[in-house]
């Protein structure tokens, strides 16, 4: 592929994957190459920065990345967080985070919002059907929220071992406002599963997809190419379905953004991506 083209393919690239970037990264670093740039974002909304900066803060933010037309996807905080968690204090700590996630999310008028289920198979496994109970519980009073503010919430596999997991819960809640994030790093590297059942299952409701990399040992957040997922097969396979989930790609390190970039333009222009989105 020449270089012209490579250009222009990177440019159609960056306009509809959105890069992982933490909010203070954000603010405290990177928003001047962001602008100029013009980079899609996932913003991270983690619990570090809703206790550090204020909801004026993250609203400003906000508004400098709309002026500058930036689309945004967030990311809730996660970090400890159980929403289905069986000690009730845990749970409504875990619901109070979310939900000041929420509100601090609708601020970037998101075209999504990544939540955790908060599985994890130390803890649920051998009650996983009550376990399901209890998120449902909890993502009902999420996705009530998610209506008021117009917000989509999409529900990311990381340690659960099937589908069947996360379809219970999304199809029993059963709203407009809430579908999947699929991430095929942690299929392969947590549940050891390849991408197809995971898609095959989440199809329907199917709102973003993160994109990163591993050799299927660890979740080591490689730039798309440098590891064991076909990404061509899952592109063809949103094509074939005629499937437009927002894209994330989650570099953990600078150095990887530009590789991956790279890569990502080859990939979803030769399955016909860049053109359908």
């Amino acid at each position: 592929m020449d270089a012209k083209i490579n250009e222009a393919l990177i440019e159609k690239t960056k306009k509809i994957v959105h890069i992982a970037l933490p909010f203070p990264m954000l603010i405290e670093k990177y928003w001047p190459r962001v602008r100029e740039e013009g980079l899609c974002l996932e913003v991270g909304l983690d619990h570090q920065t809703l206790d550090r900066y204020r909801l004026k803060d993250l609203r400003s933010m906000a508004r400098k990345l709309l002026k500058a037309g930036i689309a945004c996807t967030v990311h809730a905080p996660f970090s400890d967080l159980s929403p289905g968690a069986f000690d009730r204090l845990i749970q409504r700590a875990s619901l109070r985070r979310l939900e000041q996630g929420l509100r601090a999310a609708r601020y970037f008028r998101p075209e999504v919002v990544v939540l955790h289920s908060g599985y994890h198979p130390g803890y649920h496994r051998e009650r996983v059907l009550e376990w399901q109970r209890r998120v449902i519980e909890a993502l009902k009073r999420l996705v009530e929220i998610a209506e008021r503010y117009q917000l989509r919430l999409a529900l990311e596999n990381v340690f659960e071992p099937e589908p069947w997991f996360l379809t219970k819960i999304v199809e029993e809640i059963n709203s407009p406002h809430l579908g999947y994030c699929f991430d095929a790093g942690h299929a392969l590297a947590f549940a050891k599963s390849s991408w197809e059942p995971w898609l095959e299952a989440f199809k329907k409701r199917l709102f973003e997809i993160h994109l990163h990399d591993n050799d299927g040992t660890w979740d080591d957040h490689l730039p798309p190419g440098q590891g064991k997922i076909p990404f061509l097969s899952i592109f063809r396979f949103l094509r074939e379905h005629n499937l437009r989930p927002s894209f994330t790609f989650e570099a953990h390190r600078e150095e990887d953004v530009w590789p991956g970039l790279v890569y990502l333009a080859e990939a979803l222009g030769q399955t016909g991506l860049l053109d359908l989105t």
